[in-house]
């Protein structure tokens, strides 16, 4: 088969390029339906956890913890016990291990940097959180908005999601989103967490995405099977959720993909599909042959360099909007309760076209 990139459809693109002109803007509308959400109110409390931690007062110390615990006692029980666990053998252990945390020199220095980077994030991405947990509320009836707890944890949690009381929270760690000029490589340099292919997404305008994301997850549960196609349209509804909520941010943000990777994937479609048929790998259940498809990596086995993993994720993606477009009348908590794999490929009759 024969992947394409841009240079070589240039000259196709360019004859068509006057014929679509008029029609683009249309055509961008038309595929996006963003419905009036301003009636939905969203409950929910926000909790800058990393500003309480870094105004306790060491010489009260014990007081301004129970006082910290009793005002928030499940997100404080997890943070000390899971984040930064530092409940040792006894109560003086624990404050004394909290007491070198507040006092070193490293951990003020990334909570500064924290603070100058998402000084007036109450006024920026978490409005974009709560109007895309608006559009979640105007899919899903029953979705309730989670409590919002910022910290950081010394690069090691991102996002989590936990039981607040009555209610969920939600997690972010904003130590995990300092941009991309942020060098957390040097954090731990053989660590593969802080691959450049992971990292490039620590940036504050993944916030939203990546806290909707859990959420969907959350709602749609494991995937039915271990086979790709299992994998790849279980991951395609949570693609098509996600664009439902966020339907105004670019999908090289929901994909996190570059816009050169973006451009690829639309382009090759109908080779990604050509590859994963002609390789046998849609009933593949080896979870070393099909995770760099489904699971971020640098690149997709077998295909150009410039494709990135994760690719059958796309390709589940469109296999779902195709189904949806076949079945209209189905709701997003409709499409969650399909659980036959199969069935959704067959029934949505998908059929990828040449970009």
């Amino acid at each position: 088969m024969c992947f394409m990139n841009g240079s070589e459809k240039y000259v196709f693109y360019l004859l068509l390029f006057f014929i679509v002109l008029g029609m683009w803007g249309c055509e961008t509308d038309s595929k996006v339906f963003i419905p009036d959400v301003s009636n939905i109110s969203i409950e929910k409390e926000i909790v800058r956890f990393d500003h309480l931690l870094a105004q306790l007062d060491t010489n009260n110390l014990e007081s301004e913890v129970d006082m910290l615990k009793a005002k928030h006692p499940y997100f404080t029980s997890i943070f000390f016990s899971e984040v930064l666990p530092f409940e040792g053998n006894s109560k003086d252990e624990f404050l004394q291990n909290l007491r070198g945390y507040l006092g070193d020199k490293r951990i003020q220095k990334l909570q500064d940097t924290v603070v100058q980077i998402f000084n007036d994030i109450e006024d920026n991405e978490l409005v974009d959180l709560e109007r895309s947990m608006k559009f979640m509320k105007y899919y899903f009836d029953d979705f309730v908005a989670p409590n919002i707890y910022t910290f950081t944890s010394e690069y090691t949690y991102q996002k989590f999601i936990f039981e607040d009381g009555p209610k969920d929270g939600l997690g972010i760690g904003l130590d995990m989103f300092l941009g991309r000029s942020y060098d957390y490589k040097q954090i731990d340099p053989n660590n593969p967490a802080f691959s450049q292919y992971l990292t490039r997404s620590f940036s504050k305008e993944y916030i939203v995405k990546m806290m909707m994301e859990i959420l969907i997850i959350d709602r749609l549960g494991r995937a039915p099977g271990s086979r790709l196609l299992d994998h790849m349209i279980h991951n395609g509804k949570q693609m098509y959720i996600l664009k439902k909520v966020m339907p105004e941010t670019p999908d090289s943000i929901l994909l996190e993909y570059t816009a050169d990777q973006t451009e690829w994937v639309k382009s090759n479609e109908l080779e990604m599909w050509a590859f994963f048929f002609d390789q046998e790998l849609f009933y593949e259940s080896n979870t070393m042959k099909i995770n760099k498809y489904i699971q971020p990596s640098p690149t997709s086995p077998g295909m150009p360099e410039i494709a990135p993993g994760r690719t059958a994720n796309y390709i589940g993606w469109q296999i779902v909007n195709a189904y949806m477009k076949r079945n209209p009348d189905t709701t997003l908590e409709e499409l969650i309760q399909l659980r036959d794999s199969q069935e959704i490929m067959d029934k949505s009759r998908y059929k990828p076209k040449q970009k």
